[in-house]
């Protein structure tokens, strides 16, 4: 039987088998983007230029942090085939590190958001040597491991409640800011911060998965895990630095959405919907792919607050994420794969 499911090779986009399936998902990322385009030409004439250049601003500066978050979910499920659902309580826990250490020990923020990143990285590492690792020596089945996930998702989540709780908070530091203006588009300087952070984070995450000696064994266990391990990589070792990556980009992408907007105890899992859709649009596995997708979906998504009330724009992210799974599950740059 034939079905599409997607593949757990991580993908950088270089490389001749990237650059074929780059040259494969060039007309479907046309394909979208052009959708996407036609949203906005519709938002420029029937609301404005302004607010509909300002959704792209605003939608760029989400879909970044989202690939932030993402990419770290791809890292971890390409090289495990845990697909982690708390993923988005990382986020929150960075978030809420940076705040205490900001707002409550008066530390500085660039300090505080340092400190915070280390610690979710910490946190991925005791959480894999803890559980993770506990369940891959006994072997529990896929069904079993995403409801330990999920389940992890809820205890942070609660536990985070238990601890911020219900009121959404700022940091001390850079709360309030005047916006300047381009082209009819207002954005304060934390949010161009921000996004270059991103940006910053992103390529150097690109930088040492395809230049560094770790980088490539992590893109070896992705592949085949028993072929690495049987070429001399400690494919656990591995596995703890990708649980490490994975959780430091989520606390960042916490912290950075902290930054422009507030820190709430359920933020991370108002992301996870976002999250899932960007990189299921991209493909799972693929770094390029959960970057392209989540950039797509945080413009797209905020595009349609042009129409709808911003508290509903994650259904549009809803509606978007089953339309990819109907149409195109794979993602724009993952593969068919046969399941016997």
């Amino acid at each position: 039987m034939s079905t599409s499911s997607p593949t757990k090779t991580l993908a950088l986009g270089s490389g001749p088998e990237s650059a074929k399936r780059g040259g494969r998902a060039a007309p479907r990322i046309l394909a979208v983007g052009g959708v996407v385009l036609l949203l906005l030409i519709l938002g420029a004439v029937t609301q404005g230029a302004g607010p509909t250049l300002q959704s792209v601003v605003d939608g760029l500066r989400l879909g970044l942090v989202l690939s932030l978050i993402g990419v770290g979910l791809s890292l971890i499920f390409s090289t495990t085939g845990i697909f982690n659902f708390a993923q988005g309580e990382f986020a929150t826990l960075g978030a809420g590190a940076a705040l205490l250490l900001n707002s409550g020990l008066g530390l500085p923020l660039i300090l505080s958001a340092l400190v915070a990143v280390a610690l979710g990285a910490a946190f991925g590492i005791t959480s894999e040597k803890l559980l993770w690792r506990a369940l891959r020596a006994r072997r529990v089945g896929t069904i079993s491991t995403l409801v330990v996930a999920i389940g992890l998702g809820i205890a942070l989540r609660n536990l985070l409640l238990a601890f911020m709780g219900g009121s959404s908070r700022s940091y001390t530091e850079f709360a309030v800011q005047s916006p300047v203006r381009f082209g009819g588009v207002d954005i304060t300087p934390k949010a161009l911060w921000s996004i270059a952070v991103c940006l910053v984070a992103l390529g150097l995450l690109a930088l040492f998965l395809k230049r560094t000696r770790a980088g490539q064994a992590i893109r070896a266990v992705a592949d085949d895990p028993t072929l690495a391990s049987a070429t001399g990589i400690a494919t656990g070792r591995q596995l703890t630095l990708v649980w490490a990556i994975g959780s430091a980009f989520a606390a960042l992408g916490g912290v950075l959405l902290g930054l422009v907007e507030q820190v709430r105890w359920d933020m991370g899992n108002q992301l996870l919907l976002l999250v899932i859709a960007g990189v299921t649009l991209g493909g799972l596995g693929t770094v390029l792919g959960a970057v392209i997708g989540s950039a797509l979906i945080g413009i797209a998504t905020q595009a349609s607050t042009l129409w709808i009330p911003a508290e509903l724009k994650y259904v549009t992210a809803l509606a978007l994420l089953v339309l990819i799974l109907l149409f195109r599950p794979q993602g724009l740059f993952g593969r068919k794969e046969r399941v016997a």
